[in-house]
C-alpha cells in the first residue's frame, strides 16, 4: 500500500518487527504503521530537526483548518497562535537539542491560529543510530474551543460592544483623551471602562490588559488597528450599555 500523505516518513529510523510481540510480517509493518498514522483519529505529525512539517495526518490538519498538502514543508510555527508560539517553539527546540530536562517527551499547551482550537501537544524525539534527534513526532489532543477560552475571561464572559471598543483602543495604544473622542465618552467614562476591564481580566495595567487579551486569542491576527474576534463580543445590542451585568448610566457619558 502506497500512501503519498506520509511519503517522507521513510526517513525515520526503521523499527525491527522482531521486537514486536505480534504476528505481523516485516514487509507489512510499514503499511500497518501508515494506516495507523492516518486512521487513528489522533492528530499526528512528523517534524524534521528544523521543525518543518514532513508528514501530517488528516486529523491534525483539520484541527489546523488546512489540508495536509498545504502544511507539508512549512514551519510548524506558522500554524501556532502567536500567544503560544514562542513557548511551544522553545520547548520543541530543547527537545531537538536533546535537553535532558525533556527526558523522552514533553507536553505543552497549544492553540492553532486559524481555528483557535487549543489543547495539549505531546512531542516525542526520534533519534538516529548516533543518538542525534533527527525528527519529532507530535501528537495533539484537543481540549477547549475558542469559545470555552473566552468564557473564562471573567464573570461576564463575552464583552459588551462598548467594552470591546475600549479594549481595542487600549491595544492600539490610544490615550484616554483620544479614545474618549472616538467613543463619545468623557475621560471619566473611559477610565471607568478601563478599570472594569482591568478587574475582569485580573491585570494591573493597560499593557498587561492588551497582552492578556492577545494571549487568549481574542484579537484577530494580522489586523491593525486591533480588532476583536466576533466570538469575543456579545451579540445582543442591549449589552452595549451594560457593565458588570447591570443596566446603568456610565459616569461622565456625553450627550449627543
Amino acid at each position: 500500500m502506497q500512501n503519498d500523505l506520509l511519503g517522507p516518513v521513510e526517513e525515520l529510523r526503521d523499527i525491527d518487527p522482531s521486537l514486536l510481540n505480534a504476528e505481523i510480517p516485516g514487509e507489512q509493518y510499514r503499511d500497518v504503521f501508515l494506516s495507523l498514522f492516518e486512521r487513528s483519529g489522533i492528530g499526528l505529525a512528523v517534524l524534521d530537526s528544523t521543525l518543518r512539517v514532513r508528514s501530517v495526518n488528516s486529523a491534525l490538519s483539520a484541527q489546523c483548518g488546512m489540508r495536509p498538502e498545504e502544511m507539508r514543508g512549512r514551519d510548524f510555527a506558522e500554524f501556532l497562535h502567536p500567544g503560544v508560539r514562542q513557548d511551544v517553539l522553545r520547548q520543541l527546540g530543547r527537545l531537538v537539542q536533546g535537553s535532558k530536562a525533556c527526558l523522552d517527551a514533553l507536553s505543552v499547551d497549544t492553540c492553532f491560529d486559524r481555528t483557535a482550537v487549543s489543547g495539549e501537544l505531546t512531542a516525542f524525539p526520534v533519534e538516529d543510530d548516533s543518538g542525534r534527534v533527527k525528527a519529532i513526532m507530535v501528537q495533539f489532543t484537543p481540549g477547549e474551543t475558542a469559545g470555552d477560552h473566552h468564557a473564562r475571561v471573567g464573570p461576564q464572559g463575552k464583552l459588551t460592544p462598548l467594552s470591546a471598543k475600549v479594549l481595542e483602543g487600549v491595544a492600539a495604544g490610544d490615550p484616554t483623551v483620544r479614545l474618549a473622542a472616538k467613543l463619545f465618552l468623557s475621560r471619566q467614562g473611559i477610565e471607568y471602562h478601563v478599570g472594569a476591564l482591568l478587574r475582569q481580566f485580573d491585570v494591573p495595567n493597560r499593557t498587561a490588559l492588551a497582552a492578556k487579551a492577545y494571549s487568549m486569542g481574542m484579537f484577530s491576527m494580522g489586523c491593525w488597528p486591533p480588532r476583536l474576534r466576533p466570538g469575543s463580543i456579545r451579540s445582543d445590542p442591549q449589552g452595549a450599555d451594560r457593565a458588570g451585568g447591570g443596566t446603568r448610566t456610565e459616569p461622565g457619558a456625553r450627550r449627543r
